[in-house]
């Protein structure tokens, strides 16, 4: 259907209504949505919930929202929570709030200010992360850039070029909260150049390796050269 043919949905306060092809959707207060949306903008303000897929050009999260189905869109936003029951398909996923991803997320880039949890793979081809994630699969992306203000940790990680640094809190926030400490946790590392700090790793294997500061590391495999910190730890190390 033409999009100028479409009509908006809007539901203001609260209220309900079924699924549909729309030009624009937008949800003040709290709404439900029963069956898939097809539409050019979704925003959501407050608190809603979508029981089938999500097809837009634009999905823009202020406040609490729960989608059932896929998800697909060249942009997503996340500013407050999102939970994400199906894949995830984007070119741009923003977070600067949480947002939770029960199936994989699918696309061209990532920008994390927040927490993100995904419990299957996810795939970009670039991952810019300040903030925590957990992914219960693989992280693969052609560059990663995570910089560590709380415990984040994946499956598997592979790229080209990886680098994780420790951030951490102000210090005013980490004496209030020393249980948060900035670390990534992953069982392999895998790219042609890596740097690292305070990461916990089984395997790590690349081209050109730096271990860098409070990383604990069972085994590296390097095919160029490997670098370590002194103070790290490393239990084995090979050329291959």
């Amino acid at each position: 259907m033409d999009s100028n043919n479409r009509r908006d949905l809007i539901i203001s306060g609260s209220g309900s209504s079924s699924g549909g092809s729309y030009r624009n959707v937008k949800i003040n207060g709290e709404g439900k949505v029963y069956g898939n949306i097809d539409c050019l903008e979704f925003r959501t303000n407050g608190v809603s919930e979508v029981s089938g897929q999500v097809k837009a050009k634009l999905v823009q999260v202020n406040g609490q929202s729960s989608m059932k189905g896929a998800v697909e869109s060249e942009e997503i936003k996340v500013y407050g929570g999102a939970k994400l029951e199906g894949n995830v398909s984007y070119l741009d996923f923003k977070c600067r709030g949480s947002a939770r991803v029960e199936g994989n997320m699918n696309g061209d880039r990532i920008d994390l200010e927040g927490d993100l949890t995904v419990a299957g793979d996810c795939e970009a081809e670039t991952f810019n992360a300040k903030g925590a994630f957990r992914i219960d699969g693989l992280l693969n992306a052609g560059v990663i850039d995570i910089s560590l203000y709380g415990v984040s940790s994946a499956q598997e990680i592979g790229g080209e070029v990886i680098t994780v640094r420790k951030k951490g809190f102000k210090s005013l926030l980490k004496s209030l909260l020393p249980m948060l400490d900035a670390k990534l946790d992953a069982e392999t590392i895998e790219g042609d150049e890596i740097y690292l700090e305070n990461t916990t790793a089984k395997v790590v294997r690349g081209s050109r390796i730096t271990i860098g500061p409070g990383c604990e590391i069972d085994l590296v495999e390097y095919k160029e050269s490997m670098n370590p910190f002194k103070g790290a730890k490393i239990h084995e190390y090979r050329q291959i």
